[in-house]
């Protein structure tokens, strides 16, 4: 389950998926998005061109093939449950710093959806405020990216058999005060166009910042860190040599 891609052809993935993403408009995303306009609500701009140092989701290349060469995470992160739930969206984390890292890993598993009642849900319940009615405007867009990006037409019915499902499997944190830790989520994001199409997997590094607002973290816009890590996989030597702990929440691995 490794991914052994060369640094070179990264490079020329990354460039090639910049303009893909920058129609994912998925949560983090339009939080970026949001940073980078300022907030117009009244603007019909759409997106600003992808920027390497502005865009949201970084993904890789699909998994290759598996060549047996398993090396075990060296670290664990144990998320803390929440304490309530909205819907089905679990809310009310502790605060703590692996509470704001448990709260942003259900926000981004949330927003990768080809639903925009589940895209417009996650917005309401994990945007912080001031950012909240802008997103979940845009909710709509949202779920249409992400029909993009799995291989399905913007609009009309879905396909039958048409999937999107996003599992992390890493995440790191840093604490930047006593009410903001910076968040990055791991993913592996599988999609299929319709019933009886090859799934595909993509390995996705997403940032956010976590904030303490009303009892609870929330996910505040900010620009990505310049150097954001190149995704790897859970099982293989970078995914360790990266500091990426691999994800425990509740009984779940």
């Amino acid at each position: 389950m490794t991914l052994d891609l060369q640094q070179a052809a990264q490079r020329r993935m990354r460039r090639a998926v910049f303009v893909l993403t920058g129609i994912v408009l998925v949560l983090v995303a339009a939080l970026v998005v949001i940073a980078v306009t300022g907030g117009d609500s009244g603007s019909d701009k759409g997106a600003p061109a992808p920027q390497p140092s502005n865009t949201a989701p970084k993904p890789a290349a699909t998994l290759p093939e598996d060549d047996g060469g398993y090396v075990a995470p060296e670290k664990y992160a144990k998320l803390p449950d929440a304490a309530a739930k909205v819907g089905n969206l679990p809310v009310k984390f502790p605060r703590t710093p692996e509470g704001a890292a448990a709260m942003t890993v259900a926000s981004a598993r949330n927003a990768w959806s080809l639903d925009p009642a589940q895209v417009k849900a996650g917005i309401l319940a994990y945007a912080s405020a001031q950012y909240r009615n802008d997103m979940a405007a845009a909710a709509e867009d949202g779920a249409k990216g992400n029909r993009e990006f799995a291989g399905v037409s913007a609009s009309g019915p879905l396909p039958a058999g048409a999937t999107l499902n996003a599992w992390p499997i890493g995440v790191k944190w840093a604490e930047v005060d006593s009410s903001s830790v910076d968040v990055l989520v791991l993913l592996r994001v599988t999609h299929a166009p319709k019933a009886g199409a090859d799934s595909t997997t993509t390995l996705v590094v997403s940032p956010g910042r976590a904030v303490w607002e009303s009892g609870d973290w929330k996910v505040m816009p900010t620009d990505p860190p310049k150097n954001l890590p190149d995704p790897v996989d859970v099982g293989s030597a970078k995914f360790n040599e990266d500091g990426w702990k691999a994800i425990q929440e509740g009984d779940r691995l």
